[in-house]
């Protein structure tokens, strides 16, 4: 008999939904949401959860509280996990109201618990140490099962600064990346498609990208730039496009009405793009590698940054306009780089799909609760 598990997670993203559909092979699993995608993603990222999949209700809104902006608070948690009575209960992030409630039912009930999260870091980017908060965090989940990072440059921090030792494990997120894989492999243009796939937000850098584009769009005529339409920065881009006087070039991703609409915009794009200051790592990478296109990511991006090796597999790079348009440069004298690139980008992408993760999901959990 499969064991049943519960993924407590944030939003209901369609990698997510993806997620849980493949774990169907290995787990009775179920995802619980706090909340759709609309209000931080947009409408086009809502999917239909299907019948493993739901979004918890109510949900109340704890903001200004520290480490992160907003909390979930679920008051009917605990009477949701005891009608399901899962045997593992899976919790995205430590720093959830919602999620301690769902913690301490399954500790009180002698169930397995996992928690899953990114590396902590300040608004600066800077890694978190061990301070009152944390130490906090750490006592309140003392007796958790496993910690199950999203990355293994994540592992030293949980491990050893926060003091949850050999419980921390290296794991990743699941990428909806199954349709990607049939697109063609880009080849030799007069002009290319660039795509800034990352939301408008300070640490990716969207003003960077526009530098990059306008550079780039004065050496080859006829180059475009596609964009992600979301993000606090959208003003500011739109201004420094008018100024640079690219905006004839530039496309914002606005006409989305689904979440299947985005597997076509990179198909019809040739290179990524990401002139990150920071970033935990992006499914906009694995994206990229699955749809074959070429890649030149900031070397400050970590995770599944570090997946591009420079000059191997894509070009990985300091984030300025001078880097970043001597990587672009590189494909355009050279497009055999493509399919290169392509070959080895998709053999390391298709484990990272929603099958993929899946099965490692279900080899890791074995191997550590069998043990």
């Amino acid at each position: 008999m499969k064991s049943k598990l519960i993924f407590i997670s944030s939003i209901a993203t369609p990698q997510q939904v993806k997620f849980c559909n493949a774990l169907q092979d290995y787990f009775d699993a179920e995802f619980w949401f706090y909340e759709y995608p609309d209000r931080t993603r947009g409408s086009f990222w809502r999917v239909n959860l299907g019948k493993y999949c739901r979004v918890l209700s109510p949900v109340f809104f704890a903001n200004a509280l520290p480490l992160v902006r907003e909390r979930y608070i679920a008051p009917h948690i605990t009477a949701d996990l005891d009608r399901a009575n899962p045997d593992i209960v899976m919790l995205g992030g430590f720093s959830i109201p919602g999620n301690y409630l769902a913690y301490r039912w399954a500790k009180r009930h002698g169930k397995r618990t996992i928690v899953f999260t990114e590396r902590s870091r300040n608004a600066k980017g800077q890694l978190r140490k061990l301070g009152p908060i944390w130490r906090l965090l750490r006592w309140l989940y003392r007796d958790v099962d496993m910690v199950m990072v999203s990355a293994a440059d994540a592992v030293e921090q949980y491990a050893n600064e926060f003091g949850f030792g050999d419980k921390v494990v290296a794991g990743r997120y699941a990428a909806d990346l199954d349709d990607y894989f049939s697109h063609p492999i880009r080849k030799a243009k007069p002009a290319y498609t660039y795509i800034f796939a990352n939301r408008m937000t300070p640490i990716y850098n969207p003003l960077g990208a526009i530098d990059i584009f306008a550079e780039i769009a004065t050496r080859h005529p006829g180059s475009r730039l596609v964009m992600n339409a979301a993000g606090e920065l959208g003003n500011a881009c739109r201004e420094r496009i008018a100024k640079l006087g690219v905006g004839d070039s530039v496309e914002f991703l606005t006409n989305l009405k689904s979440w299947s609409d985005l597997g076509a915009v990179y198909a019809r794009c040739d290179m990524l793009i990401l002139p990150a200051h920071f970033s935990n790592g992006n499914f906009t990478i694995l994206e990229a590698m699955a749809s074959g296109m070429g890649l030149v990511v900031s070397d400050k991006v970590l995770g599944v940054g570090k997946l591009v090796r420079d000059g191997v597999n894509g070009f990985n790079c300091p984030p300025d306009t001078k880097s970043f348009v001597a990587a672009i440069e590189r494909y355009i004298a050279d497009p055999d780089l493509f399919l290169r690139h392509a070959e080895i980008n998709r053999k390391i992408a298709e484990p990272f799909s929603a099958r993929g993760t899946a099965k490692f999901f279900y080899d890791l959990l074995v191997s550590r609760f069998s043990a």
